[in-house]
C-alpha cells in the first residue's frame, strides 16, 4: 500500500505550516506536533506501521470483524491520537449517529461475510462496497477514509486478490477529486465510478 492517497498525504504543501487549532489538537499524543505538516509526518509514519501490522495480522485473523477493524485503526493512528481504535461518541456532518455505529458495523460485516459465501458480487465489488459502507458509517473521529481503504486492500489480500491502486496514476488533486466524485456516486448506489477508480 503505496500511494500518498492511501497514506493520507493529499494536502497542498503550502498548507503545511498552518497551526493546529484546539479542536484539531484534542486527543493528540505527541507534544512536538504544532502544524499540519508535523501532523502529516507523524500520521504517515504511524499509518505505514499500521499497514505493516495489518499485512501480518491477516495471516492469523479474519478482516471482517469489529475487533480487527478497531485494532487496525489503533495500529494506524495509536501513536498520534488518544482516541485511535475507539468509535466516535459525537455527531458529525457525515456518518450515522454515534449510538448506531456498532450496529451498522455489525450489519455491514455480516453482509460482507454473506457476499463471500454466496458470491453475491465480483471480488472487486465486494471490496468496494465494504470500503464505501465503512466510510458512510464513519465510525471513528478521524482517519475513516484511510482506514477503510486499507481494510479493502487487506480484505482482497486475505482472499488472494490483487490490492487496489486507488487511482495512483492520477496527480494528487485530480486523484482526490475523482475519488470524492466516485464516493458520491456510490452514495447514490452507482458503484461504477468507484470500481473504475480503484483500478485506475
Amino acid at each position: 500500500m503505496k500511494s500518498g492517497f492511501v497514506m493520507g498525504i493529499t494536502a497542498p504543501q503550502d498548507e503545511g505550516q498552518t497551526p493546529l487549532d484546539p479542536d484539531e489538537a484534542r486527543g493528540l499524543l505527541p507534544t512536538w506536533i504544532a502544524t499540519r505538516a508535523d501532523l502529516n509526518v507523524a500520521e504517515e509514519e504511524n499509518i505505514a506501521a499500521g499497514i505493516a501490522w495489518g499485512g501480518r495480522a491477516i495471516r492469523r485473523q479474519p478482516v471482517l470483524t469489529q475487533e480487527f477493524l478497531r485494532l487496525l485503526h489503533r495500529q494506524m493512528f495509536g501513536h498520534v491520537w488518544e482516541w485511535a481504535g475507539k468509535y466516535r461518541n459525537s455527531e458529525r456532518n457525515i456518518g450515522v449517529p454515534p449510538h448506531s455505529i456498532s450496529t451498522e458495523i455489525k450489519n455491514l460485516l455480516e453482509d460482507a461475510i454473506a457476499w463471500d459465501e454466496h458470491h453475491t458480487y465480483p471480488m472487486d465489488e465486494r471490496a468496494v462496497r465494504l470500503h464505501h459502507r465503512l466510510t458512510f458509517v464513519h465510525p471513528f473521529p478521524n482517519g475513516n477514509g484511510r482506514c477503510s481503504r486499507v481494510i479493502a486492500d487487506l480484505y482482497l489480500d486475505q482472499r488472494g486478490a490483487t490490492q487496489f491502486s486507488w487511482g495512483a496514476g492520477l496527480p494528487g488533486d485530480t486523484q482526490r477529486r475523482a475519488y470524492l466524485d466516485a464516493i458520491r456516486a456510490a452514495d447514490a448506489q452507482d458503484y461504477r465510478p468507484l470500481l473504475e477508480f480503484v483500478r485506475g
